[in-house]
């Protein structure tokens, strides 16, 4: 079933990313995941890779219809030795994003035309982001929740379980689109 997938697989794990098989049809894609967005991140609007701009649900279901498939990316980190894991987490996804981000160049140069990133947490390539324009458009990637996403259904169906407030580990989670 994984065939061309397999050496995406081998990839992922020799970054130190777990990758888990999906097919794009059983992501699931929920309104109610942009509400999270809009009430609840202090982030909302601070970023061009963030709500309200980037494309809405309803855009992105039409998207994620032209996939067939995905790898579920997951970085954890172990954050015992921490003491405050908020503040850290910022360096934490972007060192996760980076190594998803090689593997989606690889995915590409191995033929998969349109693979596209989706990145663990918003977009912190920039100390602040220009509003204006992307200054660094090449590495401006949205989170999968900002487009609706429901991380931990789409965890689940890959049989994993997404652990909210454990200080002791905490996981990036990117998807990989494949096409």
């Amino acid at each position: 079933m994984l065939g061309k997938y397999e050496d995406l697989i081998e990839r992922a794990s020799e970054l130190g990313i777990k990758a888990y098989f999906l097919k794009a049809e059983d992501i699931p894609v929920e309104n109610r995941i942009a509400l999270k967005c809009a009430y609840g991140c202090r982030g909302y609007g601070k970023r061009l890779s963030c709500p309200p701009y980037v494309m809405s649900v309803d855009e992105f279901r039409k998207v994620i219809g032209e996939y067939k498939s995905a790898l579920l990316l997951v970085d954890e980190h172990d954050t015992s030795g921490i003491q405050d894991v908020l503040e850290a987490w910022s360096g934490l996804r972007k060192d996760s994003f980076h190594k998803m981000y090689e593997l989606e160049q690889e995915a590409f140069r191995e033929g998969f035309t349109f693979a596209h990133l989706l990145r663990p947490g918003s977009c912190n390539e920039c100390e602040a982001c220009n509003l204006e324009k992307c200054v660094k458009p090449e590495m401006r990637r949205f989170a999968p929740e900002a487009v609706g996403i429901n991380i931990q259904k789409a965890m689940e169906e890959a049989g994993l379980l997404l652990e909210f407030c454990r200080p002791e580990k905490t996981s990036c989670i990117g998807i990989l689109l494949l096409e």
